[in-house]
């Protein structure tokens, strides 16, 4: 049986834009639905809140993983607005074949500037040639992504921030609704369209 190894990707970007608002495209699903092309989410930034993106099968298939796309699900372990959060017990569940996973994202910001610096960091721990595979192909893609987040930021897209949660807040769950439902500024300028 193979031994497993460490697996890591870490990129960067620089971003015109408060910290709170780079880090609150990773949670608002209309800005995950443009900046990385998610066709669901559901993110819930705050401590044991679900962090759920799914993507379209891709129309091509990978050599040793099959169509791309599938579900990326783990749970938020820490968030702090405007710094960072981190995703842990995380998995991959592709269209086709079984789960890649655990993992970990961390996602932090630094202000540099008038910009936020962001970076991604992903980690895993797995053995075999679709682990090697799912990385070399993570990589490429996390610098895509973080392209496509500066521009949609920079060209004034509205994120909606969520709300931090309240001390006294006994049932964080009750608020899921407020938290994944679109802002009513977003759906007036969807009426508009």
């Amino acid at each position: 049986m193979p031994t497993p190894d460490d697996f890591s990707t870490a990129h960067e970007e620089l971003i015109t834009a408060a910290p709170e608002h780079v880090l609150a495209a990773f949670f608002d699903p209309v800005a995950l639905s443009a900046w990385w092309l998610a066709t669901g989410s559901v993110t819930v930034p705050q401590p044991l809140g679900v962090y759920a993106v799914e993507w379209a099968p891709t129309p091509f298939r990978d050599e040793i993983l099959g169509p791309l796309g599938g579900t990326f699900h783990g749970t938020v372990m820490e968030h702090r607005p405007a710094r960072e959060f981190f995703v842990a017990n995380a998995f991959w569940l592709p269209p086709e074949g079984p789960p890649l996973g655990p993992m970990a994202l961390q996602v932090t910001s630094k202000i540099e500037g008038p910009a936020t610096r962001v970076r991604v960091y992903q980690s895993g721990r797995g053995a075999g040639e679709r682990w090697d595979r799912y990385y070399n192909v993570i990589g490429p893609g996390w610098v895509t992504s973080l392209r496509s987040l500066k521009a949609y930021i920079e060209a004034g897209q509205k994120i909606t921030v969520a709300p931090a949660p309240r001390a006294t807040d006994k049932k964080p769950m009750a608020r899921i609704r407020e938290l994944i439902t679109p802002s009513r500024a977003v759906n007036r300028t969807r009426r508009r369209s």
